[in-house]
């Protein structure tokens, strides 16, 4: 996403649609100077506000038909609209972005709403991108980027336990310890390299028993840390994303490709992680097998199931309907539905006719490319007969996998809020490995300091562990990882 921190932005704050009252909302260098032109208070006078925050009452001018030039109080149009309007106004050290806001509360009908929109960009403002607001919040210092996560966690909530989660990451309930984390490792580390300035004078600054004692008062904090992160983790339901499909269509193999290279045998949903087994013979997986997948920042619980089969030999009926009804249920529950189909039912770049695609697939995966001498010339296209993703993939040579999982987070991404898995259980799978590899380096810190290795070694590490924790926070970041984050908010977040 490209940032311009010298332009002014608005946008529509308020939830679409008809309300009784809705809000726009500028930020920037311009912010007052083009509310000045929009609004007229009813007292008359200005919107120098020097210091203070303020609020005034009054209304706004907005052209019928927006042309080219902007409305302003300073001459009459008679076919100008007037609407009654409270602006508030929160100059540069006082407001969520640290730089002059605007926000417009005038009556909640969606056309107002856009004149208004489009004067204040006829002012000298421009359109925010998505999450702008929140992004100049926390590249100004005035929010880390666990609780710029948080936001989006509390605009997307699906039920209160969610919410209060969500609220507790806002207010600092994972940004505190790790802030106060950083300082002392700050404190300790400056300690360290001032008696690394002596060392031939052997001048110390600090006693390895007092290294030894704040290192581990340290990893203690990192693995509470840890242990909130993967307790929220677990406790909220990420979403499922099940592969479902006839017999020997390579559901299995597809599984283990995927949870070998994306998943996390340590993570809690895996701690006893067993592959799948894989047989040529039908029938070979009667139970559902889950791994945590995670990649480019999203997490999801990948489920293995049994194949589809309409018709079962009458000596294993019964149980066989046991399991047909537990992968219905799996995949009833699941926010992403993979169809798995071998590449032998491939032609060119669809499916043969006589395929039955269920109408709830999402994807559709064609398993075993590298078993197929046909070659297509696309592992990404859609099915021209049914409009679904259509994804090659083969569990030997790894074809195809990235670009199924990009089709998994495209689907998720596009089920908007009903079923995000919220921002903090983003805040979770970003974190886990620099929250783990903080953790790491204070223990080598800490047997280095016990062995008397040299407080070289020692303040290696904990240069290591600073890095990790300003990954965490947003210290550390590339565009790359803010435009991920960012570009999942809604436009005036």
């Amino acid at each position: 996403m490209p940032y311009y921190a010298n332009d002014t932005i608005c946008a529509i704050s308020s939830a679409s649609g008809g309300a009784a009252r809705g809000l726009v909302r500028l930020s920037g260098a311009n912010a007052i100077a083009i509310a000045s032109k929009l609004f007229r208070a009813e007292d008359d006078a200005g919107l120098d506000t020097g210091s203070a925050a303020i609020a005034k009452t009054g209304s706004v001018r907005l052209p019928r038909d927006i042309g080219t030039s902007c409305p302003d109080f300073s001459s009459q149009h008679a076919s100008d609209l007037k609407a009654p309007c409270e602006l508030f106004i929160w100059p540069t050290h006082r407001s969520y972005t640290r730089e002059p806001v605007v926000e417009f509360h005038t009556l909640g009908s969606p056309p107002i709403l856009q004149a208004l929109l489009a004067a204040s960009c006829q002012a000298g403002a421009r359109l925010a991108e998505r999450g702008e607001f929140t992004l100049r919040a926390f590249l100004a210092g005035r929010i880390d980027l666990t609780q710029a996560e948080a936001v989006l966690a509390v605009i997307d909530s699906p039920d209160r336990h969610s919410l209060c989660e969500a609220l507790s990451q806002l207010a600092g309930g994972l940004a505190r310890p790790l802030d106060q984390a950083r300082n002392d490792l700050v404190q300790l580390l400056a300690e360290l390299e001032a008696g690394l300035d002596f060392v031939e004078e052997d001048i110390r600054f600090i006693s390895e028993a007092e290294i030894v004692s704040r290192l581990k008062c340290l990893r203690d904090v990192l693995d509470e840390v840890e242990r909130q992160l993967n307790s929220r983790n677990t406790e909220r339901k990420l979403p499922q994303v099940v592969l479902v499909g006839p017999p020997n269509a390579g559901k299995s193999s597809l599984f283990n490709a995927l949870a070998n290279r994306f998943g996390h045998p340590s993570d809690s949903l895996q701690e006893h992680f067993v592959p799948a087994l894989v047989s040529p013979h039908s029938g070979t997986t009667r139970d559902y097998l889950s791994a945590l997948i995670t990649t480019g920042g999203a997490a999801f619980e990948l489920l293995d199931t049994a194949g589809l089969e309409p018709d079962t030999p009458s000596h294993s009926r019964e149980i066989a309907a046991s399991v047909q009804s537990l992968t219905a249920d799996r995949r009833r529950q699941a926010s992403v539905r993979l169809y798995c189909v071998e590449a032998s039912q491939r032609i060119g770049n669809a499916l043969s006719n006589d395929h039955n695609i269920p109408t709830d697939c999402d994807v559709v995966v064609v398993t075993k490319d590298d078993a197929c001498e046909t070659k297509h010339s696309s592992s990404l296209s859609p099915v021209d007969r049914s409009g679904f993703l259509l994804v090659t993939t083969s569990s030997t040579n790894g074809t195809g996998l990235d670009e199924l999982c990009a089709a998994i987070q495209s689907v998720l991404h596009g089920a908007g809020s009903k079923q995000n898995a919220g921002a903090t259980s983003l805040t979770y799978a970003r974190c886990r490995e620099s929250i783990g590899r903080a953790a790491a380096a204070v223990r080598l810190a800490i047997d280095a300091a016990q062995h008397s290795a040299g407080d070289e070694l020692v303040a290696a590490e904990l240069r290591v562990c600073l890095t990790e924790l300003g990954k965490v926070v947003g210290a550390v970041y590339t565009e790359d990882l803010l435009d991920h984050i960012f570009k999942t908010f809604c436009i005036g977040k």
